[in-house]
């Protein structure tokens, strides 16, 4: 219990400090663009992980990538302090909490819209202004096409999901005529 205290410390401290610097959006982008590296690079996520390698060691990789990446000094002290202080599990068993607190904190909010065909811009940006009105903060939206939902559309912001696929409703029906 003891390590999520302290990480949600680390984390708030990390937005109090990116407001007082005007640096959110910037904060929130490393920070996402950091845990994506993760995702598509397991050695990368096992050396920052594992306990076998050296604080020292582990400490240069994140230096090296916040460098390379062009991280902000924000996003790159909050790393090695993470690394630091062992809490680097507890970063990446947290990272949907972090990232929705950024975002929340720079008032912007992440949609993904699923469809089973591409929107057209216009689409897009009308299910953006209603989630925006929805939600009653601003709304960056994303897109995916999946043929499988049929037709609808099926909204995920943040942890709440809206589901109006055709795919789901054939199956509440399914349900409904099953239990008759």
């Amino acid at each position: 219990m003891a390590s999520i205290a302290t990480l949600r410390d680390l984390s708030e401290a990390l937005i109090e400090s990116a407001k007082e610097e005007n640096k959110l959006d910037k904060i929130t982008s490393d920070i996402e663009d950091f845990f994506s590296i993760l995702s598509q690079s397991p050695e990368v996520k096992n050396v920052l992980s594992s306990s076998t390698f050296e604080l020292t060691e582990r400490e240069a990789v994140s230096r090296d990538i916040s460098s390379k990446r062009g991280y902000d000094s924000l996003t790159a002290n909050f790393l090695s302090v993470v690394l630091e202080l062992g809490k680097f599990k507890a970063l990446l068993n947290s990272e949907q909490i972090v990232v929705q607190k950024l975002r929340k904190a720079s008032g912007k909010i992440r949609a993904e819209i699923t469809m089973s065909t591409s929107p057209s811009e216009e689409d897009l940006n009308k299910l953006k202004a209603k989630l925006t009105q929805v939600m009653g903060q601003e709304v960056e939206v994303t897109s995916k096409v999946d043929p499988e939902i049929i037709g609808g559309i099926i909204a995920k912001v943040e942890d709440k999901v809206f589901d109006g696929s055709i795919r789901t409703q054939l199956e509440r029906i399914r349900g409904v005529l099953s239990q008759s």
